[in-house]
């Protein structure tokens, strides 16, 4: 977990720009001054051999004594795991800080109510991070400590405050690290986070009560809470219990109460029982989704929450462009956007040089600093244009930060709850189903140029009347994807025949049933690590379409409509995938020796002098091909849907071949389905690798 945020920690921020940065000293409420405590009031938390359940007593002892978090309470939650994780994982925080008023009497640790984070080690040696030097050039130091003490500590801290964002609606949050002798102070978002200098706190102690006093006396929003996210009233929660039955959560979940504007401006409020998936990073994009009920209009939508790149357009956006220009099947957009002030601010602290450092994908080529925190003033493209300054960040140590993306909360609501592609009922409904998201796609790029570039099984979802192409948050108009190794609607059209593959072998009859695991984990699982740092899919899926590997020229269906589509399917993208070859193949330039003997060899036989290339540019491979326009994929839907000898109903019926424990090497259906099947995710390059 720790490597998902390599180089996303900056540090070391000086301690006293920290607190007025993050805590400052105005404040909406009156604040009276913090209590007098001596320099060296917390001496006695690290002594020697002290216990580490110990210790945190100690501490919570030493600030409820002098009364430093009026309004809230230290708890030690060390001994009691949060029961309502949906994962086996159970998480004992260290001393944790809640409201005052808050019942514990049925669960002292409560992630859903976490306030704040502290994180006790006993070691100086158990800090996850380096200062750097006096007078050491912070540019060539590397702040994230890689000793196996440091990265364990990291680790720790990563997972709490991961479990924390996700069970809360957060804009960020901070954490005490007490390892030895020193005290830092971490700010989180879903950019990265901000580290402060390490300080001795036995021996001066007052940075601690600042953080502490100033803390207990931020509102809500300046401790990092959603405004417009509430807890549900007992007779709210009841209506949700009701209408929401049906998408009752695992684990418990609090009802909240969504408030999200209207086209005309007018608040609206939906009710949400826990999501369908709580997102298992702290970074990145950290897309909720919930089925949700809105009282005033006693309808059912679904609404997504997520944390988008600055280089991409608002999803909602570009789902009312699609809506306008009658592209079908598509989720239909109802309400919401840009969340006012839902940005992050890790990244305000990176140069934009430094930002730029190999960053190639960006709004018609605007750099970031063209995106503000404000609520969004869209144009007529759907973009957003805000202009935030950069802020004081040289005090940070390395020189990489390609990472550090700025990020907005973007949440709407759409007016279909699908269901997922997991659950169609016959080969013919599959393939049904995944026409109807192929037409979306086909239909968004020929009328508004669009370019879906995440194409998977989670986000093709089944409707009462076919399917929908869902989450359109990766999309991107063609003329603004820049970058070198560029996500084209070719890479979408060979997703499509990846997610019907998968599909086809994991819950149709085939005779290649005894081989499904290992064909699965081969083409599908496995990744590798490329040059560029990033994952691909191996050379797996080469073969796969080059050389029909794994699945063989002897493989069969019951359905013989569906397997006329996959094979001709595999056929069209081995073609792709050739002509994409060619194109950076270099023409062989022949030397001086084998230019003269092919001359001679010519006049003996009177034939005309030979013409060899003077270049090594590469020949451009004869066209047309199949795949250089929807059209004819688009047809192949049309026709196999249209043959008479599918299957009966009855003989028909999808499983789950790996659906016993011994067979089950994919038993995350979320990752397996979602990560494995889109190409934008593992994308054979012209060279035949896949990035």
């Amino acid at each position: 977990m720790a490597s998902s945020m390599e180089q996303l920690f900056l540090g070391p921020m000086p301690v006293e720009q920290f607190l007025d940065e993050f805590l400052p000293k105005e404040s909406s409420v009156t604040r009276p001054g913090a209590p007098v405590v001596g320099d060296n009031y917390f001496a006695h938390v690290i002594q020697d051999e002290i216990a580490g359940n110990e210790m945190s007593e100690i501490y919570m002892k030493a600030i409820t004594r002098k009364k430093l978090i009026p309004g809230f309470k230290m708890v030690n939650t060390s001994f009691d795991n949060d029961k309502d994780m949906e994962s086996d994982h159970h998480l004992k925080p260290h001393p944790s800080m809640y409201r005052g008023d808050l019942d514990l009497s049925e669960a002292v640790t409560q992630f859903y109510e976490l306030e704040l984070h502290s994180e006790l080690k006993a070691l100086d040696t158990d800090d996850a991070f380096v200062d750097p030097l006096q007078g050491q050039d912070r540019s060539d130091s590397t702040f994230e400590s890689q000793t196996i003490a440091g990265r364990a500590s990291r680790n720790e801290l990563i997972h709490y405050v991961t479990e924390w964002f996700a069970r809360q609606h957060r804009r960020h949050a901070f954490t005490i690290f007490l390892f030895g002798t020193y005290i830092r102070f971490i700010r989180w978002d879903h950019a990265g986070a901000i580290v402060s200098e390490k300080f001795d706190f036995r021996s001066d102690c007052s940075f601690l009560v600042q953080f502490l006093w100033r803390f207990s006396h931020l509102d809500n929003v300046g401790r990092g809470r959603d405004p417009f996210v509430r807890r549900a009233t007992p007779q709210e929660a009841e209506i949700a219990y009701k209408e929401l039955e049906e998408w009752k959560p695992i684990a418990d979940r609090p009802v909240v109460v969504f408030t999200i504007p209207s086209e005309d401006g007018e608040d609206r409020e939906f009710l949400a029982w826990g999501c369908l998936s709580e997102p298992r990073s702290l970074t990145g994009r950290c897309t909720r989704i919930y089925p949700v009920y809105e009282v005033a209009t006693e309808k059912k939508y679904l609404l997504k929450d997520g944390w988008r790149a600055h280089s991409l357009a608002p999803e909602a956006s570009i789902l009312c462009k699609l809506r306008d220009n009658g592209v079908r099947y598509i989720p239909i957009y109802v309400c919401g956007g840009d969340v006012i002030n839902g940005v992050t601010k890790t990244d305000l602290y990176v140069t934009i040089e430094e930002e730029n450092e190999g960053w190639q994908d960006k709004i018609k080529g605007e750099s970031r600093d063209s995106v503000t925190a404000e609520k969004a003033n869209e144009d007529a493209d759907g973009e957003s244009h805000i202009s935030i300054p950069k802020l004081d960040g040289s005090w940070k140590c390395g020189k990489s930060w390609q990472r550090v993306v700025q990020r907005f909360l973007h949440r709407f609501v759409s007016d279909i709850i699908g269901k997922p592609l997991k659950t169609f009922t016959s080969s013919k409904h599959l393939l049904l189903v995944v026409s109807h998201a192929f037409i979306a796609a086909k239909e968004a790029y020929e009328l508004c140029r669009i370019i879906h570039r995440d194409i998977s099984a989670n986000n093709i979802l089944i409707t009462h009347d076919g399917g929908i192409l869902n989450d359109w948050d990766m999309a991107k108009e063609e003329a603004d994807i820049k970058s070198s190794r560029r996500h084209e609607r070719t890479d979408d059209m060979e997703s499509f025949v990846l997610v019907i593959l998968y599909h086809i072998l994991r819950y149709l009859p085939h005779n290649k049933t005894d081989q499904t695991s290992r064909i699965l984990e081969s083409v599908f699982t496995r990744r590798e690590r490329l040059p560029n740092g990033q994952y691909g899919g191996g050379e797996s899926r080469r073969f796969l379409f080059l050389d029909n590997e794994y699945i063989g020229n002897d493989f069969e269906l019951s359905s013989p409509p569906l397997q006329l589509w996959i094979k001709t399917a595999i056929m069209v993208v081995k073609e792709w995938i050739q002509a994409e070859r060619a194109k950076s193949r270099p023409r062989e330039v022949p030397t001086e020796l084998e230019i003269m003997v092919k001359e001679r060899a010519a006049a003996k036989k009177g034939l005309p002098r030979p013409v060899f290339p003077a270049t090594t540019e590469p020949t451009p491979p004869n066209g047309p091909f199949i795949l250089d326009t929807h059209e004819q994929m688009a047809m192949y839907f049309e026709f196999c849907l249209e043959e008479t000898d599918w299957p009966a109903p009855e003989d028909d019926k999808p499983h789950d071949i790996l659906s016993t424990p011994a067979k089950r090497a994919h038993d995350d259906e979320s990752q397996d389905i979602d990560e494995s099947t889109s190409s934008k995710r593992s994308r054979l390059s012209s060279s035949g690798s896949w990035d």
